[in-house]
């Protein structure tokens, strides 16, 4: 029996992490801030609570791939206890912020 991560619950959230897990940790690490501030923005979360609970829990012994990314870390953590239907909404706006990454890196270059 293979061990059912959190994120496999829901097909678009499984698609798009494995798809981070994959990625240079710069672009990992500049996508974890961009979940934050758009967790933050555009869904208007007030984070500063569970941020400062999540950073007092963090676990510094990293098995997960998004482990020894504390801005992944901490995005992961706030979405898991997300609704589904928030999840998914999450999720168009990480694909944005993939593709911004992607056309401004290229843009600059």
């Amino acid at each position: 029996m293979q061990h059912v991560r959190w994120y496999d619950k829901n097909s678009n959230l499984k698609e798009i992490f494995e798809y981070m897990a994959e990625l240079d940790e710069n672009v990992q690490t500049q996508i974890g801030q961009d979940i934050l501030q758009i967790l933050v923005n555009d869904f208007n979360l007030n984070l500063d609570e569970k941020i400062n609970k999540i950073t007092q829990d963090y676990n510094y012994e990293c098995k997960r791939w998004y482990d020894n990314n504390i801005d992944l870390f901490i995005s992961f953590a706030i979405i898991k206890d997300l609704s589904e239907g928030l999840q998914n909404e999450i999720v168009k706006k990480i694909v944005e912020s993939i593709l911004f990454i992607y056309i401004e890196g290229e843009i600059n270059e």
